[in-house]
């Protein structure tokens, strides 16, 4: 199939996670022997267009001077739109220039995919005229859809052109089908999946891990987090769970606009907390393969924006590590039994979680026993096949 894929983040170079999974997705269909075209938001720094087999990546510009584009990538748009009053600029802008260059490649396509509903999963919808559209949601899509006046209807629109939907979560399945009138959810509801985005294999260790981690410094016990450095994230939380112990050690591998202000409360609480910036590709694997645990302390907004299901935990989980996770959006869907859950937002719960996993060998084992399966089940190469076949399915 020849798929268009309408997306609003996308990684710009090798080492940049914005839109990671995006990526991993499209990477995953063209490994099938699919052609894509993916169509998302140019960056505001010069980046050529990325060479990757059987996908052909189109940055949309939508405002100039190209300085001016600030509405995406960074912190994510919710943040963006929060922190800088000029990200504001270029929504409208990208929706029609997002439109019309789909409107002109769209008649080479077979198939459509969307990832976020606003904008892309709505014009899409606009352009299947037939052919198969698969929208793809997440968590913050379905927050931004929540707050909107005419959400029911927005909703309807969407369901009624996809020809399928796909949702990180079952909750997040049951809130977007709420939203539909009777007979529309009825219509809706087989339609309507439940898919974890995925994660890429992990290879084999090459290295005897005492070795790899006198090299990186580890002689404690070390628990790993993952992700970029957003108020979401929970950082703040785990660090003030960290705080005065000393055989203990929090990695931080991630960026982000809060580093700032953790890096500052970690010195403060004179926490054993090591900012490691940015890890990607090999790096992020020894570090997956030498720390000793996992740790994700995400929370709810205030606005009441929640995580889906974030990806570095189904990476954690395929390395084997045992995991202490906020119970946030989906988590507990996958991770019931391969992870200890905790409240969000409470740093002595996650205190003394790590503290298990410090003093408990045994609870370990088991979790990091339970957690393999969860992470295997959601390699790209196995739950590809699933997106293959909603991308195939008749329209509606």
């Amino acid at each position: 199939m020849r798929i268009g894929l309408l997306t609003t983040s996308f990684p710009r170079h090798a080492d940049d996670i914005a839109g990671h999974f995006v990526l991993g997705f499209a990477q995953a269909l063209a490994a099938r022997g699919h052609t894509l075209e993916v169509l998302a938001p140019e960056p505001a720094e010069p980046w050529p267009e990325p060479s990757l087999p059987g996908v052909r990546v189109r940055w949309i510009p939508y405002l100039r001077p190209r300085s001016l584009q600030r509405t995406f990538y960074g912190a994510g748009v919710p943040d963006n739109l929060r922190n800088d009053p000029r990200a504001w600029l270029g929504l409208a802008p990208f929706v029609a220039a997002l439109t019309v260059e789909a409107r002109k490649r769209s008649k080479d396509w077979d198939a459509l995919c969307s990832h976020w509903a606003l904008p892309c999963g709505l014009i899409a919808a606009g352009l299947a005229r037939g052919r198969p559209h698969l929208a793809v949601l997440h968590s913050a899509d379905l927050h931004l859809l929540a707050a909107l006046p005419g959400r029911s209807a927005l909703a309807a629109r969407l369901a009624a052109a996809s020809s399928a939907l796909s949702f990180v979560s079952a909750a997040q399945r049951a809130r977007f089908l709420g939203w539909l009138p009777g007979a529309a959810c009825i219509d809706a509801a087989p339609r309507c999946h439940v898919q974890a985005m995925g994660v890429q294999p992990l290879p084999a260790p090459d290295v005897d891990r005492a070795a790899l981690r006198a090299r990186l410094g580890l002689n404690r016990f070390s628990v790993l987090s993952l992700s970029r450095l957003l108020p979401i994230k929970g950082l703040d939380v785990a660090i003030r769970a960290c705080a005065g112990e000393r055989d203990l050690e929090l990695i931080v591998a991630g960026d982000g606009p809060e580093r700032a202000p953790l890096e500052a409360l970690a010195r403060r609480l004179d926490a054993p907390v090591r900012f490691l910036g940015m890890c990607t590709g090999a790096r992020k694997v020894e570090l997956l393969q030498a720390v000793d645990g996992f740790v994700c302390s995400s929370r709810k907004l205030l606005s009441g924006r929640t995580e889906g299901m974030p990806t570095a935990l189904l990476e954690a989980q395929a390395a084997g590590l045992p995991t202490v996770a906020s119970d946030v959006g989906g988590v507990a869907e996958l991770l019931a039994d391969s992870a200890l859950l905790i409240a969000p937002d409470d740093p002595e719960a996650l205190r003394k979680a790590l503290q298990r996993l410090r003093d408990e060998p045994a609870l370990r084992q088991r979790l990091g026993a339970a957690a393999r399966p969860v992470g295997h089940a959601h390699e790209w190469p196995l739950i590809a096949p699933r997106f293959e076949g909603w991308l195939a399915a008749p329209a509606t």
